[in-house]
């Protein structure tokens, strides 16, 4: 007699292609497992009219059932793995391989790995709260989330880099306001309080504010490290010994003829340029007994025409504009320049007439001294955002760097203020110290959540 298929356990394999990986397993198993590949594999499918026959998609290597982009090669064999492991043996996973399945198992629906992988991941992340934070958010895995961010938010250690870079600026600045929010309080004696080592004094409790508050403290500029510009041709002022005679760098004046971009050309005097720039004096007294003129013009780079011509019109102002002074636009050009070609004198009188202009503004003060390295306004820049009562936000954080963004938030944290017989006493603690367990935190801990 003729054999027949068994209805239920005779099953095809089916070839699935994950980036440029084929897999060739039984898709009945899997389809079992997940409805996003149960709907992959019952695909409408073409059909041969030649022969009449159906031609199943995923049955040869050269057409097989597609994957979803977001399914890697590693993370489906991972699965396979999983799901065709022998259960007679006792099969270890990496916690890499845990991560791609708690991924894979949300992104097609398979519920049992999902379990499983949560399961397996939460003693491995047991003491990396940043990690199973970042997890939590992640792949939506709700029991996670309020003990990591609760540790974070108690534990001793300000946020650093791998906070940073595992869960991202705005996350970690979340937490980072809940962390200052958490204030010590030390026990009601002055004496105690006004020693040098008071903050190595214990703790009596912790008081969860609204918001940290105003904190005048007085910050040394040395805190805070302002990057120099990048100089012209250096900063030095030396002057090549010269094989034959030639000009005074300082004091020879005369018309010189500057080229900025490819076709403009000014003819001023080198006065002011050699009085303020020590670049402009070496370059000058380098040129021997020669003159720059039409032919052979000082070739200004790096510099747009507008920033030279507001640098000039400052060196010769209008006779006819007795009142004329530079703009903010005007201002941040001489700045510019003067930074460029290091002149001392010019870089201070625009810092200061610029300050005018921007004096509220922390955002456009740090932005400008870190460009043209003005250590006074990264200072006060710095300063303010650290002893303001609002927090720091994403905005100002896209004119600081990583070392600076961590900086602020732990002096934040660490900025301390008591009132002792209505006076308020000010410190910085070497550390902010760890939130005690009785602590609740649950209602602020919720506004994240």
């Amino acid at each position: 007699a003729q054999a027949h298929n068994h209805t239920k356990y005779y099953i095809e394999p089916l070839i699935f292609r994950a980036e440029d990986r084929l897999f060739r397993v039984p898709g009945e198993y899997l389809s079992h497992e997940s409805s996003v590949l149960l709907k992959l594999v019952q695909l409408p499918q073409p059909t041969n009219d030649s022969e009449s026959t159906v031609v199943k998609k995923g049955s040869t290597d050269a057409d097989p059932l597609i994957l979803p982009d977001q399914v890697t090669a590693f993370s489906f064999l991972t699965l396979l793995k999983v799901l065709f492991s022998d259960k007679s043996r006792k099969v270890c996973f990496t916690k890499d391989e845990w991560v791609a399945m708690l991924e894979l198992s949300r992104l097609l629906d398979i519920p049992k790995i999902r379990k499983m992988a949560i399961e397996r991941l939460a003693p491995l992340f047991k003491d990396d709260p940043t990690h199973k934070l970042h997890l939590a958010m992640k792949y939506d895995v709700s029991n996670w989330l309020r003990p990591a961010l609760d540790t974070l938010v108690r534990r001793n250690p300000p946020l650093g880099t791998r906070e940073l870079q595992i869960l991202g600026q705005d996350t970690l600045l979340k937490i980072a306001a809940l962390r200052e929010c958490c204030y010590p309080v030390f026990h009601d004696t002055d004496i105690r309080y006004n020693s040098p080592f008071a903050q190595n004094y214990t703790i009596d409790r912790w008081d969860i504010l609204p918001e940290r508050g105003e904190i005048m403290i007085n910050l040394d500029p040395s805190h805070f490290y302002c990057p120099p510009p990048a100089s012209w041709r250096g900063q030095e002022d030396t002057v090549s010994e010269s094989s034959g005679p030639c000009k005074s760098g300082e004091f020879f004046f005369e018309k010189v003829v500057f080229k900025v971009g490819l076709d403009r050309f000014y003819k001023v005097s080198n006065q002011p340029f050699a009085h303020h720039s020590p670049m402009f004096r070496r370059e000058f007294e380098r040129r021997g007994l020669g003159k720059y003129d039409l032919h052979d013009p000082f070739v200004i780079e790096g510099v747009t025409k507008t920033d030279f011509e507001h640098l000039l019109r400052f060196f010769f102002p209008p006779t006819f504009l007795t009142n004329w002074e530079p703009t903010l636009e005007r201002w941040a050009s001489i700045l510019r320049l003067s930074v460029k070609w290091n002149m001392v004198y010019l870089k201070s009188l625009a810092a200061q007439r610029l300050e005018n202009f921007i004096s509220g503004d922390v955002v456009t003060k740090l932005r400008v001294a870190q460009e043209f390295g003005i250590r006074e306004w990264f200072s006060s820049g710095m300063t303010t955002l650290v002893t303001r009562k609002e927090p720091l936000t994403s905005f100002e954080c896209e004119v600081l760097g990583e070392q600076h963004i961590l900086q602020v938030l732990d002096l934040r944290e660490r900025t301390h203020c008591q009132i002792r017989v209505g006076v308020p006493l000010i410190h910085l603690r070497s550390v902010r110290g760890k939130v005690f367990k009785n602590v609740d935190l649950s209602e602020r801990l919720s506004s994240v959540l």
